[in-house]
């Protein structure tokens, strides 16, 4: 049906709203980043996004949450941090829009295709821009936790109550979808929130803080449950009838990659369900696989199942993948969000079998909650989870109603080089490359952090790092490896990406060893000896011509699943 116009009333023709500068993002985030008063980055968030037009909040809150809706597929940390050595730009000239089409385009393109695609966007950029674009891009900005901030900066611009907002974001997974919701303007300022959980919509999982022992975490928790702490793959498991799907961490569809264990998930006696849980490949004998191992497993599980030459690989090496279940968050049409934990399990263990239940004690004997930690050990995981059976499911939050302990190792190794930092650690040396000791007396690398620095150790060591300089090549500066730094960390893992074909998991400085030769560090070939023992069918095959062109060809694919699919 045509539109009709009353006679003589002339249709008005709005003029094009203009997207936000994508500098006024880089100098937001730096001075987000200059400030650690909650006050003043709410004031700086509320002032950028009411100048933001509506329908670009959600991508603005993205960019500065540092995770951009879209992505530089194939394009790595090491081959951004390579295209900013080129010279910047003069002047800001990109809005938000031009660079999030883009990458989108750059997304869409081959592997080679995208890092030239993402280059002519880089050499658009001023300086400040660069920093934010990479940093946005590696999950690297320094700006401080901006989460609950940003929930703030919604509430005053949709003029909701906190409470509101953070509903919100615990129904839609993010706090860039919350923005979505609630500021884009066909949501009409959040008329269109969502008051109830959505199957197969991802939420953003509750998280853990971490607590030095068993007797610790128990502190202060009247009932509290230790469960096993497996290092698998986090799974958000959705159930609707015999569909399921499973989301990783960070909200991404795994299904495919679960394949072995989505018929015990849907033949689960639930009309409806969203539960909680980690998938983990295990090896013959029950125990848990590195972490490696089961992430490669989930992550080719789509290629597997369109490649015959890999079917079966699983169970001919004897591994399986295993589910283990330890939350419900809704259940046959009732969201379980708020009721304590303890109903949680009772809800979970109406409709999962044993089998699919993570292993947990209820107890606050601090002796049979020490010796529960000893048995999760001895059974191959990493520690144990010490929960609040009273407390409810916080979506996206970490604090003391979950605790995390795990078994902690410290080695001493050398800075080779520093990178510097950006925002809030702009001016200092900040990311450390560091070093193991081969058996000649050389070094090679085995990793970067920036983890555990405080602004005073941040200080210091960028004093010390320019006075062993040797060389610098765009934002690295090379050093004399004489500065030993004790490292902590939670075990070595295979890692392709650095000369000495290993990493240090989570690792995070303790100290500077200004007081100990680099002549005395950790031997390279004592920390390749701690390497886990491989699943069969991770350790590689002798590769036919086709194989190796196949293996060529996945390699961006690979690289571009372990870098974003999931977060350690």
């Amino acid at each position: 049906m045509l539109a009709l116009r009353r006679p003589g009333v002339r249709r008005r023709i709005l003029p094009p709203v203009p997207s936000t500068s994508f500098a006024a993002l880089a100098d937001a985030s730096v001075r987000l980043a200059a400030t650690r008063s909650r006050i003043e980055k709410r004031r700086i968030l509320v002032d950028l996004l009411k100048a933001v037009p509506l329908g670009e909040r959600a991508a603005v809150v993205a960019w500065l949450a540092g995770s951009p809706a879209t992505e530089a597929v194939g394009v790595g940390p090491i081959h951004l941090w390579r295209l900013t050595r080129g010279a910047p730009a003069a002047s800001p000239t990109l809005t938000v829009a031009q660079v999030d089409e883009a990458l989108r385009d750059a997304s869409a393109a081959g592997r080679g295709e995208a890092v030239s695609r993402v280059a002519s966007i880089v050499e658009r950029l001023t300086e400040d821009e660069r920093a934010f674009f990479v940093g946005a891009l590696t999950g690297s900005l320094r700006q401080g936790s901006l989460g609950g901030v940003m929930i703030l900066a919604i509430a005053d611009l949709s003029e909701r109550s906190e409470a509101d907002v953070r509903s919100v974001v615990q129904r839609v997974g993010s706090v860039a979808e919350a923005a979505r919701v609630m500021l884009d303007e066909r949501a009409g300022a959040g008329e269109g929130a969502p008051t109830r959980l959505e199957i197969f919509r991802p939420l953003a999982p509750m998280l853990a803080g971490h607590a030095e022992s068993v007797e610790s975490a128990l502190e202060g928790i009247a009932d509290p449950a230790i469960e096993w702490k497996v290092d698998g793959v986090r799974a958000q498991v959705h159930k609707q009838g015999d569909r399921v799907a499973v989301f990783s961490r960070q909200g991404r569809d795994i299904t495919d990659g679960c394949a072995p264990v989505r018929g015990a998930l849907a033949a689960l006696p639930a009309a409806s369900a969203i539960l909680d849980g980690e998938i983990v490949l295990v090896g013959a004998d029950g125990k848990a696989r590195p972490f490696q191992d089961s992430f490669s497993t989930i992550a080719s599980g789509s290629r597997e199942s369109i490649d015959p030459a890999r079917a079966g690989v699983l169970e001919d090496a004897g591994d399986r993948l295993r589910v283990f279940l330890f939350d419900c968050l809704h259940r046959d049409g009732v969201d379980l969000l708020d009721v304590p934990l303890s109903a949680r399990f009772e809800a979970l263990e109406a409709i999962a079998p044993p089998e699919l239940v993570i292993p947990r004690v209820r107890t606050r004997d601090a002796a049979e909650a020490q010796r529960f930690y000893a048995d999760a050990l001895a059974a191959g995981q990493e520690g144990v989870m010490v929960k609040d059976l009273a407390s409810p499911y916080a979506l996206g939050a970490r604090g003391r109603a979950w605790q995390k302990v795990k078994e902690h190792t410290t080695v001493d190794l050398v800075v080779l080089a520093a990178e510097w930092g950006s925002g809030r650690r702009k001016g200092w040396l900040s990311n450390l490359h560091l070093g193991a000791r081969r058996r000649d007396g050389s070094f090679c690398m085995i990793g970067k952090t920036f983890k555990g620095l405080t602004d005073a150790m941040l200080a210091w060591q960028t004093a010390r790092l320019l006075e062993l300089e040797t060389s610098r090549d765009g934002h690295t500066v090379f050093v004399r490896p004489e500065l030993v730094v004790e490292i902590r960390f939670n075990d070595v893992q295979r890692s392709p990406r650095y000369p000495g074909g290993i990493a240090l998991r989570f690792a995070r400085v303790v100290r500077h060893r200004d007081d100990k030769p680099a002549s005395e560090i950790e031997l390279l070939d004592d920390l390749v000896a701690r390497l886990p023992e491989a699943s069969p069918a991770a350790r590689p095959r002798r590769a036919s011509g086709q194989d190796r062109a196949r293996a060529s060809a996945e390699a961006a694919a690979a690289q571009k699943r372990q870098l974003r699919l999931f977060d350690e």
